[in-house]
């Protein structure tokens, strides 16, 4: 029960901060990129961070859920529910085939064979120009209404409206994923983080488990896909392009690995960090490599452990002083005896 209520204290907290920060950043449209890009950091935590597995090929699940949920509403007409849904059941296919073939192998096989096949679907859709547009694009991608027919419809032509419901989203992806890490699963996947010779020993299947951690990892992605296009209104290339799948890394590095909170950061830093620098100079890049840089050798724990290891100063300095302060006292009196 009250771990229940720390969650749920929590995801109120994480809510709060989350319903004032468009009104306080410059515009809305950037309050939404961070939350869309925090929900797809915190589904690579749980892959990275919770299960020690390293891939390159977010952009596969992100890009993937993109094209489908644009041709959907393009070709289909799908409701906004139905084309969520089609983009999502398409990365979580695509996050099946590839994990089943990248946990064959460990290590820096898997992961370059997540890139090869990131660099594979690239390249797909590059060529399948008379479905994914090639460099140029989808266009024109009109955004359906929240509606559930005989009972309600509500625009969400305007940014505002848009962005309460990625933010309703994103807050209940981020509760499922925080169950699944405090559930038996989660301790399993991350005894195999710890330690996969010594997991598999004690009879769990460790190839299985980075399966369905990849699974979910894809789903989240995918959803994250899906509320990308739907907010931009516009399916590109650059969504299965790597530049996305490296992003994605640098904000959960910067935020700090199996945090769940940390990513969040991490994808604010980055994504703010972006939209300054990019008006600022054309080469931003270079300072926002500088930046992964900089946490890589310095801060190993991302902002995340960062703000932790300063509470964790603050808290044996106050101990220390009241605990001095106690010595000062009971010396005082016994001296006055």
């Amino acid at each position: 029960m009250k771990r229940l209520l720390k969650e749920i204290r929590g995801l109120l907290i994480l809510g709060i901060i989350f319903f004032i920060l468009p009104f306080v950043l410059p515009y809305r449209a950037l309050a939404t990129e961070v939350i869309i890009f925090s929900l797809a950091v915190i589904a690579f935590d749980l892959l990275l961070g919770f299960t020690g597995v390293m891939m390159f090929c977010q952009a596969s699940f992100f890009g993937t859920s993109v094209y489908l949920t644009a041709l959907s509403i393009i070709h289909l007409k799908a409701s906004l529910f139905l084309a969520i849904l089609i983009g999502v059941a398409g990365a979580a296919i695509l996050a099946l085939i590839l994990g089943s073939m990248a946990t064959i192998r460990k290590g820096s096989y898997s992961v370059l064979l997540t890139l090869a096949f990131n660099e594979m679907i690239y390249f797909i859709a590059y060529q399948w120009k008379g479905v994914t547009g090639g460099d140029d694009g989808l266009r024109g991608i009109a955004r359906p209404p929240l509606e559930i027919p005989g009972l309600f419809k509500v625009s969400l032509a305007s940014e505002t409206s848009f962005y309460f419901l990625v933010l309703f989203f994103f807050l209940l992806s981020f509760y499922v994923i925080k169950r699944i890490i405090d559930s038996p699963f989660g301790r399993v996947l991350m005894a195999i983080r710890e330690n996969e010779a010594r997991a598999e020993a004690i009879g769990y299947n460790a190839r299985l488990f980075k399966l369905l951690a990849f699974e979910i990892c894809g789903i989240f992605i995918g959803l994250a896909g899906a509320l990308h296009v739907l907010f931009m209104n516009f399916a590109h290339i650059t969504n299965v392009a790597f530049d996305t799948s490296g992003n994605i890394v640098m904000m959960e590095l910067i935020g700090g690995i199996g945090t769940l909170f940390g990513p969040i950061l991490g994808a604010f830093l980055v994504v703010l960090a972006s939209d300054k620098f990019s008006a600022m100079w054309a080469r931003w890049p270079l300072i926002l490599g500088g930046i992964f840089v900089l946490f890589v050798l310095f801060a190993r724990g991302g902002i995340w452990g960062i703000i932790v290891s300063a509470t964790k100063r603050f808290e044996r300095s106050s101990l220390s002083k009241k605990v001095g302060f106690h010595i000062i006292a009971v010396s005082k009196g016994e001296s006055d005896n």
